[in-house]
């Protein structure tokens, strides 16, 4: 067996010893690219809660000033009633 003729067989036994192991490497690499897709998504997703959120707490201090004017007025109104039941 001259050199070249040992080198081809070599080299298919050797790749045929690395064929399940690239093979596990592919679904490792579809794997990845998976979670990282779902990373991505996520990201996303987080951003667009974090703003909704932003966006509740917002409205819910404009509802909460409102509420305390409400309050004050309503205050107000009940103090003007006694003095109206007073002047009866």
């Amino acid at each position: 067996m001259d050199n070249q003729s040992l080198l081809a067989a070599f080299e298919e036994l050797l790749d045929k010893k690395l064929e399940p192991i690239n093979n596990k490497l592919e679904k490792i690499e579809g794997k990845l690219d998976s979670v990282f897709n779902q990373v991505a998504d996520l990201t996303e997703f987080k951003t667009d809660v974090n703003t909704k959120l932003d966006n509740i707490s917002s409205e819910v201090s404009e509802i909460k000033e409102d509420l305390s004017a409400v309050e004050l007025v309503t205050s107000k109104n009940w103090n003007e009633i006694a003095r109206l039941k007073i002047a009866k």
